[in-house]
């Protein structure tokens, strides 16, 4: 118990600091990935982008408002998945259409949902492409063939990256680690309790930045990402570049990161574990810095001996 306060102690302290410097809102621009505009194809890597919400729909209308891209480079070819995935010619001409018969309702014109299915597939080599698979009716399912790996390395490069950032969180005493908790504005009238916006952002000793953010207050991380500063993008403000998970309700994946901007405020069970090994060796020497700070004068010793005879 007591290490836990500790952690918790030690984490406030941490978070008061950063309190006190004005708190800047985090640009959270993003672009779709679209394979035609990537800046760069020949260096093997991976990128995940996973959007689900609508910051300004008169401004999302152009963009897909549900979707999840899995990108890989491998040897000069690009592997390009979409899950949710809706065609922006055809989400054009239905606008067209809607917008003539004055029916036209805003974000209505993106149908397809992120399933954890990949619903498009397109395969470049040197930019030519090579294959091209696509959904366009319900009997269609490319998953079959490809959604298992789709899944699967989905997954393992999320997990990778949040064993990264967990590693800098415990080891935050030698790292570049920011934490930012502050209350969330409350509607007029009500008298509930007071939630936390909380987010913690974290660079590795290769310059990759680290952002987690929970940002109604509900103890769940929604937002993560990852990025590199080194060029690599798909157009201006295309957004972070090797993973960005805004604003999630995918169940699978707040598995994997619903914990990350609690335990970088609270302090992670590896941390507590640390601290637990510490003590079994922190009582006896603490008990010898306490004789050595704490000296009596020879001529209160020799007054104290006199006294005990």
């Amino acid at each position: 118990m007591y290490s836990q306060n500790l952690i918790r102690r030690t984490a406030v302290l941490f978070i008061t600091f950063f309190i006190a410097i004005p708190v800047m809102a985090k640009d959270m621009s993003y672009l779709e990935i679209d394979i035609d505009s990537i800046s760069r194809y020949n260096e093997d890597r991976i990128t995940y982008q996973q959007v689900e919400y609508i910051v300004d729909p008169e401004q999302h209308q152009s963009q897909d408002t549900s979707v999840a891209t899995l990108l890989i480079i491998r040897d000069r070819k690009m592997y390009l998945f979409k899950d949710g995935f809706d065609d922006h010619k055809i989400v054009e001409e239905n606008r067209v259409i809607k917008e003539m018969e004055n029916q036209l309702i805003q974000n209505e014109l993106w149908e397809r949902k992120i399933d954890n299915k990949p619903d498009f597939l397109i395969i470049t080599d040197r930019r030519r492409e090579i294959m091209k698979r696509l959904t366009t009716k319900p009997t269609d399912n490319i998953s079959d063939t490809y959604g298992n790996y789709y899944q699967k390395i989905r997954d393992s490069f999320i997990k990778e990256h949040i064993k990264v950032f967990r590693s800098i969180i415990i080891n935050r005493s030698d790292s570049d680690v920011e934490i930012i908790r502050r209350p969330n504005p409350k509607s007029l009238g009500y008298e509930g309790e007071t939630k936390y916006y909380t987010s913690v952002t974290a660079r590795s000793k290769e310059g990759v930045i680290y952002f987690a953010e929970d940002s109604d207050g509900d103890g769940i991380t929604e937002t993560f990402s990852v990025d590199l500063p080194d060029g690599f993008n798909w157009g201006y403000k295309s957004g972070p570049n090797i993973i960005f998970i805004y604003k999630n309700s995918q169940e699978n994946i707040k598995t994997l990161i619903k914990d990350l901007a609690r335990e970088a405020l609270e302090g992670t069970s590896e941390e507590e574990n640390i601290i637990n090994r510490e003590f079994t060796t922190l009582e006896a020497d603490t008990v010898e810095l306490i004789e050595d700070l704490v000296r009596m004068d020879i001529q209160s010793k020799e007054t104290m001996k006199d006294m005990e005879k």
